[in-house]
């Protein structure tokens, strides 16, 4: 075994962490390890769209580009290298569902809240 052999590191492909985040906010994050920032930009992204459009999409964009940089940065070496773990993508699934149901339920009530005329 010469010096340079080492164990050979999976590389991450930034574009499919940038079209996981497109599909599904925050998945990009889980992608390339980092759980938590994904849970957290779905429900920024979830809070935002609900409030106001803009800024959950904003945030939603951001995390397109953050999921294309970080896996970047992961493969020059800039950024610890993190494994995607299939438990935390189905973890990460579990609560996109929850959160898509919470937010559609309180767009409803909502939506029932401003069309209810009070007598």
């Amino acid at each position: 075994m010469t010096e340079g052999d080492g164990p050979v590191r999976e590389e991450k492909n930034p574009v499919f962490a940038a079209g996981l985040s497109l599909l599904f906010p925050g998945l990009g994050q889980v992608y390339n390890g980092e759980t938590g920032r994904g849970i957290l930009v779905l429900f920024l992204v979830l809070a935002g769209l609900l409030v106001m459009f803009i800024p959950g999409a904003i945030v939603w964009v951001f995390s397109i580009y953050d999921a294309r940089a970080t896996a970047r940065r992961m493969n020059a070496g800039t950024v610890p290298f993190r494994e995607m773990r299939f438990a935390s993508v189905v973890l990460f699934m579990v609560v996109w569902t929850v959160g898509v149901i919470a937010f559609l339920a309180l767009l409803a009530l909502a939506t029932f809240a401003a069309f209810t005329v009070t007598a």
